[in-house]
């Protein structure tokens, strides 16, 4: 017989402070109840830290080589997303890495990651779903599939493909050279097949000042509709952590969030991702729960190993909580049209 799972129930918080030197207590979000039911809008899917590319800024340094995020076969993932349906999931989203890879895939053994695209097929009938990709050669080995998908299921199937720049030179020096044109060509083939591709990109690293400005670049580049989506603030996590050392520069201190600064920075809590999502991560061979995908591979961070343990109120402490969510215009992993 196999070794049964312990539950991670209990670990979050662990290890974390809940008062500052003054005496103020840390912020905390709640999960959403309807009816006093727990129930989810958003599901994130984290298929792994194997990437086909290394970029200057991914914030779970992905690569060819990383597997400290381990793939998630169908079989294991399957129970997650019937217990999301239970709760009411209204958005499933699989990010990676990159999710059309696999080690098979990426050593040349197989054209297709079958496991995801058997995943992929079973979230569609449970809820609309969104694929977060960098768009090069591996979604190609996936079009038959993915034609078939938007014919099946039309606009419930999105994807979410990130292009860093509307100018190649920009664009390259994150994700390397010769990306951006593999990257363009591909967006042009989903629009061929009727998608509306979401374009996505991070504003600190773009020249353009205005939005307007922003989705003109980006749209001039196509002929037909793109949406353009915005990351108002870079991670300070994996590779970014390398660039940032490399140019001799500390990242910044991490910000204790009082249960004060929701008021005092004009957001409620109910508005960060904590409150209504939640993300499941395979490490170690467990599948463990997270508040949202910017936090992984932490154990003060674990919600537990079933959706259900989840659902329980999350303190505001990873540096990522203020970093990304609350600072400035603040983020969000949600696509949010330009």
């Amino acid at each position: 017989m196999g070794t049964a799972i312990p539950t991670l129930l209990g670990r979050h918080p662990d290890g974390l402070a809940l008062t500052n030197a003054k005496g103020e207590q840390r912020a905390f979000v709640d999960p959403k109840r309807l009816g006093g039911r727990f129930v989810l809008e958003d599901l994130w899917v984290m298929q792994g830290s194997l990437c086909d590319l290394k970029c200057t800024h991914c914030y779970t340094a992905s690569s060819p080589s990383n597997n400290r995020l381990e793939q998630i076969a169908f079989t294991e993932l399957r129970p997650h997303l019937d217990t999301a349906a239970r709760f009411g999931v209204q958005k499933i989203c699989f990010t990676g890495g990159e999710v059309f890879v696999n080690e098979a895939v990426l050593r040349g053994r197989a054209k297709r990651n079958e496991e995801f695209v058997r995943s992929l097929e079973y979230a569609l009938e449970i809820a609309p779903v969104e694929i977060l990709t960098n768009g090069r050669r591996y979604i190609r080995h996936h079009f038959d599939v993915l034609r078939q998908l938007r014919e099946r299921h039309g606009d419930r199937l999105r994807v979410r493909i990130t292009l860093e720049s509307p100018r190649a030179a920009e664009h390259d020096g994150i994700r390397g050279k010769g990306t951006f044109a593999q990257t363009v060509e591909t967006i042009k083939q989903l629009m061929e097949m009727g998608f509306v591709p979401v374009l996505t990109a991070e504003r600190p690293f773009l020249s353009e000042q205005t939005d307007e400005e922003i989705r003109a670049h980006f749209q001039g580049l196509f002929r037909g509709p793109v949406e353009v989506n915005l990351i108002e603030n870079v991670l300070e996590m994996g590779n970014q952590l390398v660039q940032l050392g490399q140019r001799g520069q500390e990242p910044k201190p991490e910000v204790f969030v009082t249960t004060n600064c929701f008021s005092s920075l004009n957001r409620a809590p109910e508005s960060l991702m904590c409150h209504f999502s939640r993300c499941v991560q395979k490490s170690e061979g467990v599948l463990r729960y997270y508040p949202c995908p910017v936090i992984y591979d932490d154990a003060r961070f674990e919600l537990g190993t079933t959706l259900e343990e989840s659902f329980r109120r999350v303190h505001i402490a990873h540096k990522n909580c203020y970093d990304y969510c609350l600072k400035g215009k603040g983020a969000t992993c949600r696509t949010r049209p330009l």
